[in-house]
């Protein structure tokens, strides 16, 4: 058995190099770093891993009684050969001021991946080090001070950027993306406020944002498809035409097919006519998810009515109630609606989250029921807190309901999983 042990034991530790650091590159680090204990072959063969990451669980299970500054100063000193990522979270800024000597340790024309997180403390300064890192092509970054030195010429190979809690300067940051001409990703959350949100990114997909700006410019996004907008305050568009310049910026974008809107941002699209359509359409969108829908307010539902009606290639729609009271006005307001004018033609997919079965959600579910052609599954998840009953009842009351459809299904999502 000791030599069949011996034989499969050696099986492993000659394989070549690159398949056992592909497996070491598997492993967390601390894992990577444990089978040093192995035997003597193995003491050094995880110092080639080419990813290093010091994140909670690292923290947690591997350090013990450890100091982190000494644990990361020794494998850093150690490592051998091309280190592809690098993340490392820091429980407190205030506790570990070596961050600056670490990223001087970093080899500046490998890393691919950098993820710096920062938990507690205050805002760490980004080194102009971390600038020259050309080969970057996923950069995260949280509580930092985000500020490229003069005469940055941007990150060439960069794809995905994700900042958080991010302090920025709105004007050298919108240089700053323009910069990345390969950038597909981009999340911006909490991080500072921005008079004008400018996006030049021609090769950008994706794009989340959460906090505050007063505008949207988006300029050369060609490839934009997806696009998550929510704020952190409304006060600012108190009496602007916010809502307006807001949907006839994202109605230039020619590959828009996704949106995800809190519903209370279309409100002021009432002194445009809503709910009658808007006069520019979203003619490319193909998915639609508004969010904190308040059914107690009209101009809520008009405008979301308007949006609705504003996407004639619209395929899925979902919508998150937040409601808490019973407004007879919205009811009334839905039941004199009339039935869609062509402008649903293509809606297949209804997704109704945190459902209550309040007369104005059943009115709102009525409307889209009448109106949507080729509607194939109205979805329904109840609220948990307002439904006693799992939903049954307001399935079967749905049920009734007239559908211009013959193939509309209504469900409840929570017993399918949709």
């Amino acid at each position: 058995m000791r030599t069949i042990g011996r034989s499969e034991a050696d099986l492993i530790s000659n394989l070549p190099c690159s398949i056992i650091e592909n497996i070491l590159g598997c492993l967390p680090l601390r894992d990577a770093v444990r089978t040093s204990i192995l035997s003597r072959e193995w003491r050094y063969k995880w110092i080639t891993c080419p990813e290093l990451v010091f994140d909670f669980w690292f923290d947690q299970m591997f350090l013990g009684n450890h100091k982190l500054e000494m644990i990361i100063y020794q494998i850093l000193r150690l490592h051998q050969g091309p280190l592809l990522k690098f993340a490392l979270q820091v429980p407190d800024f205030r506790s570990c001021p070596d961050v600056d000597q670490w990223i001087d340790h970093l080899p500046n024309n490998n890393i691919q991946d950098f993820t710096l997180h920062i938990s507690r403390g205050d805002k760490y300064v980004l080194p102009s080090r971390l600038f020259a890192f050309q080969q970057l092509r996923n950069l995260k970054l949280y509580k930092c001070a985000f500020n490229p030195p003069p005469g940055f010429k941007g990150f060439s190979k960069l794809v995905n950027l994700d900042l958080q809690n991010v302090e920025l300067d709105p004007v050298t940051f919108a240089k700053f993306v323009a910069l990345c001409p390969n950038l597909e990703s981009l999340r911006l959350m909490d991080c500072t406020g921005f008079e004008c949100l400018e996006i030049n990114a021609s090769k950008l997909k994706f794009l989340e944002f959460h906090g505050v700006f007063k505008s949207v410019s988006f300029k050369n996004c060609s490839s934009l498809a997806e696009v998550k907008l929510s704020f952190s305050s409304m006060d600012f568009k108190t009496g602007n035409r916010f809502s307006f310049d807001l949907i006839k910026s994202l109605s230039c974008l020619p590959a828009l097919e996704e949106l995800h809107l809190q519903a209370y941002v279309l409100e002021d699209l009432t002194e445009f006519g809503a709910p009658k359509k808007l006069p520019m359409a979203l003619k490319t969108l193909k998915t639609l998810h508004l969010s904190d829908m308040y059914f107690e307010k009209i101009e809520e539902i008009s405008c979301a009515i308007c949006l609705i009606r504003s996407s004639p290639n619209l395929q899925k729609l979902k919508i998150t109630a937040f409601t808490f009271d019973v407004v007879e006005a919205v009811a009334e307001f839905l039941r004199a609606q009339k039935i869609s004018d062509g402008s649903m033609t293509q809606l297949k997919t209804v997704d109704m989250q945190l459902f209550s079965g309040i007369e104005s959600e059943m009115e709102f579910v009525k409307y889209l029921l009448a109106s949507a052609t080729a509607l194939e599954e109205m979805a329904i998840s109840p609220h948990a807190g307002s439904v006693s009953d799992g939903g049954e009842s307001i399935l079967n009351e749905l049920k009734q309901f007239p559908r211009a459809s013959p193939k509309a299904e209504i469900i409840n999502s929570e017993k399918k999983g949709w």
